[in-house]
């Protein structure tokens, strides 16, 4: 089975690595916990960097002409503080693979925050918007894995999230394997990655593999970078329903000589199954594995599409 690089998440600092809310909380993450034997964390909050202390007076969103960070309790206005902090903190990260965020936070949301129409209303105008420090985010890294503390705990959503952060942290070492880009690096990852961007876009995937072919001898530095281009859009959208069969059945290729009438009648089943049913991924991966060590096919057993990350990351958390 694989060996798992270890991937780099900045996390908002509030989820479980220490209590920086503005009522001196702290959510309690089981996620983190068990991610923290295969992943290395940066944790951060916006808001203590911009100056607020803990406790502190709420900040909300507010939108009138613009959209400003206003501290009701002072009248306060932090809008320009966050924007610069946002900036200059992610020019100077470096070597991440993707964000775990508060949600419904006025700096961290993702699509889950409050607005209102000013400092005082307690009705609020709608609670779709992304916090500023995630506008930062997006604006500097559209096509990195970006998700809240709700949304993780979704276990097909989670798979998607780890899946991309992982694939990226392999990508990121295979860059610099030995401290220096080699095509035979390159060729490996897509090797092992074939099935999993199979299932998420065969075109795309055929042009990774001719960038990895380099037929036209360009310098190794420019293959990196044209795979990467294509691997970040690869990734940009969870893999369909009828993509991931198609793999699949590309894969069962390798194991349908090898099995009995009622063993291919039973897959048959269980790909009808995930046609209605996105979770039985899960099941499905389980299968093959089992399959692919019973009949010794090593080929199947270093593809990434039946074990994209630890499994020991897949199971049900839930947040406290």
């Amino acid at each position: 089975m694989s060996i798992f690089p270890r991937p780099i998440i900045v996390i908002s600092k509030c989820l479980g690595f220490a209590p920086c809310r503005y009522d001196v909380g702290m959510i309690q993450f089981p996620l983190v916990e068990s991610m923290k034997p295969y992943v290395d964390f940066i944790d951060i909050c916006p808001e203590c960097e911009i100056g607020l202390g803990v406790p502190r007076e709420p900040i909300r969103i507010v939108f009138k002409d613009k959209k400003r960070l206003i501290q009701p309790a002072t009248g306060l206005d932090f809008t320009d503080k966050m924007v610069a902090f946002g900036k200059s903190y992610l020019e100077k990260l470096e070597d991440f693979d993707g964000f775990i965020l508060k949600s419904k936070s006025p700096s961290c949301g993702i699509g889950t925050t409050k607005v209102f129409q000013d400092s005082f209303s307690k009705e609020y105008l709608h609670h779709h918007e992304n916090g500023f420090f995630v506008d930062a985010v997006l604006r500097s890294f559209p096509d990195l894995p970006v998700i809240d503390e709700k949304h993780v705990d979704d276990p097909l959503l989670r798979d998607y999230f780890l899946t991309r952060v992982f694939a990226l942290s392999s990508f990121r070492e295979a860059s610099f394997c030995g401290k220096m880009q080699t095509l035979n690096s390159l060729v490996e990852y897509h090797t092992k990655n074939k099935f999993l961007f199979m299932a998420y876009d065969k075109q795309l995937m055929t042009c990774m593999g001719n960038i990895v072919a380099n037929r036209g001898n360009f310098p190794v530095e420019n293959a990196y970078e044209n795979y990467l281009s294509l691997l970040l859009q690869v990734l940009s959208k969870q893999a369909g329903t009828g993509s991931t069969i198609n793999a699949l059945m590309h894969a069962f290729g390798y194991l349908s000589r090898n099995l009995s009438a009622s063993e291919k009648f039973n897959f048959m089943q269980k790909l009808q199954k995930y046609r209605e049913d996105g979770s039985v991924i899960f099941e499905l991966r389980k299968w093959f594995i089992s399959k692919a060590e019973e009949f010794s096919a090593d080929y199947l057993l270093k593809q990434t599409l039946f074990c994209p990350y630890p499994p020991e990351l897949s199971g049900s958390l839930r947040i406290v």
